[in-house]
């Protein structure tokens, strides 16, 4: 079982002091969350390339028309 959440850890991280009850249902949306960014770093992506390559210098490398 995990270790119950630390209220002074999380005022400590996100510089905000919640009361017990929303820290609760804060930890409890984002574990579900957590569990899937966990399911995508486990993606093995090698070779897997971006379907948008973002490249802020294609427009002054176009080539002047007719």
């Amino acid at each position: 079982m995990s270790e119950p959440p630390r209220p002074e850890l999380v005022r400590d991280v996100l510089g905000i002091d919640l009361p017990p009850e929303r820290l609760e249902e804060n930890l409890a949306a984002f574990a579900r969350i957590l569990e899937e960014i966990q399911k995508l770093r486990a993606l093995d992506l090698t070779d897997v390339h971006p379907s948008i390559v973002f490249d802020p210098t294609a427009p002054y490398r176009r080539e002047p028309g007719p």
